[in-house]
């Protein structure tokens, strides 16, 4: 889609499954803030002028902050580390690979959803002409997909999450193990 022929994104969940996913997890996971309930990463190919721009990239989470839904972006921190962001590039290389073997191979949005109940979600978009421009003027496709669009279209999901790993979490080793790694990650 272009500025000039507007309409839905369509993008649909991919049935396969990739030893790419949780490698993400275990590159990302320490990268995300406490209270984390959802990782996305997504990269969607740029048009321009019918010739491939690039690529955008999104790296985000959804944290629970006292009771709220916050979209942190991960994108910089991942970067600034030359090894991880070389791993989540191979991982999304096989990523890439997993969905070229399973004949979807001209996917021009790729989106990786890991919540922290163990839940993963590789969503593909096939017919998405996305532009370098549309994602200045504001994204006008709804096609990307970073923590503020999670909070904004999957709230109750996200809540229901939060709720859920609450109940779970409640004891008091359980708390002090997460204050240590809210410790470890601020040394980092």
């Amino acid at each position: 889609m272009t500025s000039e022929v507007p309409g839905p994104v369509q993008d649909a969940r991919w049935e396969g499954r990739s030893t790419a996913v949780g490698l993400l997890r275990e590159l990302l996971t320490p990268c995300a803030p406490s209270g984390m309930l959802r990782l996305v990463v997504q990269r969607l190919s740029l048009v321009e002028h019918g010739r491939p721009a690039g690529e955008h990239e999104v790296i985000s989470s959804v944290a629970d902050v006292d009771g709220n839904l916050v979209a942190v972006p991960l994108r910089e921190s991942v970067r600034a580390d030359r090894d991880r962001a070389d791993a989540v590039d191979a991982a999304i290389a096989k990523l890439r690979q997993d969905l070229a073997a399973d004949g979807l191979i001209d996917v021009a949005g790729l989106e990786v959803i890991i919540d922290a109940d163990g839940t993963e979600q590789v969503r593909i978009a096939r017919d998405l002409t996305v532009a370098p421009r549309d994602l200045r003027d504001g994204d006008p496709f709804d096609a990307v997909h970073d923590g503020d669009h999670h909070i904004a279209r999957h709230a109750p999901v996200l809540e229901d999450l939060r709720d859920r790993l609450a109940e779970q979490s409640t004891g008091p080793l359980r708390r002090a193990w997460e204050s240590i790694q809210d410790v470890l990650r601020r040394l980092r």
